[in-house]
């Protein structure tokens, strides 16, 4: 049963580093982590070989993002946690854009973990010249075969930042919903179900409600839960080196929130080795998700990420513009009387020129890497004037290049292109 599981892992990751078709190249990204994980939660190995692909397709207003996570020990493959996501957005009007974000996961241990959860929220964020931003969301989680009984509303409110090379983002996230508590719980003496006879229990456990399983003689009341997550990040990037770390704080009263679970941080760096090939380490502590069931936890990592086309690492949890400017820009012969566009930038979706020569029609640039991207062109001797823009943003003049006001009053580049042939 093992052979079959670690060989069906082995061609997903396969499938995931193939080549994608160069017309493709632009909306599919995939990555591998693989290497040593040690963690202390008591329900996943305390050291294993961790693989963790990933599969990215992006259009223009969506994106579907799919990644897991596996642990093999000498006894066992143990799929830890899968995810599907979806991110819908509108076009940005005046600064402010709609934004829907679906997941679909599924944590699984061979021993004992296995749940499931399908969650919905609606944003509407604010942007401010694409150097900042504010939103403001909500929606509903829906648990399976956890101590939740009720779907979880949730809400949430964000801020974040660029500063230089770094992004800052702030997030308060609050979860309201019903479970199950037993009536031998004595987590909190106050708000135990122990005090339970019938109806509902007055005074400090007032939200709870008893109930009692006749077929398994046993009792548990429900009880109104919520507490509310203040979390802090920053990506910073300085050149091959990339680094990320996260701090937060549960608010909540001590039946909902376990020690263990009030206050967590933990940091990654990431070095390029090459554009596809990276070191990864980092370790750090991660609140408990009830939700989901799954515990706190103390985690450090090691290993390498592999990258086909892959994917920008400076993303946050919304859908942004990026504001980065482009490294380089250059014009290099190509074959067959073609020139080639050659860019340089990284932690962007999509890149794309216009100008006189595409009668200012936008051309999709195609990435090459994590930072390289290209598009050849049958460009005519003489001088052209041409624009570029990144992940939808304002068109502006390539770096390098000379400028000059169009008819609209605008930037644009002169792209001087040599005869070949002289």
């Amino acid at each position: 049963m093992n052979e079959q599981k670690v060989a069906i892992l082995a061609v997903l990751t396969a499938a995931l580093l193939v080549p994608a078709h160069r017309e493709l190249a632009a909306q599919i990204a995939s990555k591998l982590d693989a290497g040593q994980f040690t963690v202390n939660d008591g329900t996943v190995p305390s050291s294993a070989l961790r693989l963790a692909p990933t599969f990215e397709y992006q259009t223009p207003y969506a994106t579907l993002t799919a990644h897991g996570s596996a642990f093999v020990t000498e006894q066992s493959l143990q799929i830890a946690d899968g995810v599907l996501s979806g991110t819908f957005t509108s076009p940005t009007v005046y600064g402010v854009r709609a934004e829907m974000i679906g997941n679909a996961s599924r944590a699984v241990d061979e021993r004992s973990l296995g749940t499931d959860q399908v969650d919905v929220q609606t944003r509407v964020h604010v942007l401010f010249h694409q150097r900042g931003g504010l939103w403001l969301g909500g929606g509903v989680a829906r648990p399976w075969r956890v101590a939740v009984i009720s779907s979880a509303d949730v809400a949430d409110a964000g801020a974040w930042t660029k500063v230089g090379g770094a992004t800052f983002t702030a997030t308060f996230t609050n979860f309201s919903f019903t479970k199950v508590a037993s009536v031998h719980d004595t987590a909190s003496s106050a708000l135990s179900c122990a005090v339970a006879t019938s109806g509902t229990v007055p005074g400090a456990a007032s939200a709870m409600r008893f109930v009692a399983d006749d077929a398994a003689a046993s009792s548990a009341c429900e009880r109104q839960s919520r507490f509310s997550d203040l979390e802090g990040s920053v990506h910073w990037e300085l050149g091959a080196l990339e680094l990320n770390a996260q701090s937060g704080y549960r608010f909540g009263d001590s039946y909902d929130v376990t020690p263990d679970s009030r206050r967590w941080s933990s940091a990654t760096a990431t070095v390029w080795l090459s554009d596809r090939v990276a070191v990864i380490g980092g370790g750090g502590r991660q609140p408990a998700l009830p939700l989901r069931g799954l515990p706190a936890r103390t985690f450090f990592m090691g290993g390498l990420e592999l990258a086909y086309w892959p994917i920008s690492h400076n993303t946050i949890p919304v859908s942004l513009p990026h504001a980065t400017l482009l490294k380089s820009f250059d014009l290099r012969p190509a074959e067959q009387g073609l020139e080639k566009i050659v860019i340089h930038v990284g932690g962007v979706e999509t890149v794309e020129v216009m100008g006189d020569f595409s009668d200012w029609t936008p051309l999709t640039v195609t990435r090459h890497g994590r930072d390289l991207w290209e598009l050849a062109l049958p460009l005519s001797p003489g001088v052209h004037q041409i624009n570029v823009r990144v992940d939808d943003g304002p068109w502006m003049a390539p770096p390098g290049l000379p400028t000059m006001h169009d008819s609209y009053d605008r930037d644009v580049g002169l792209l001087v292109v040599k005869d070949n042939k002289s």
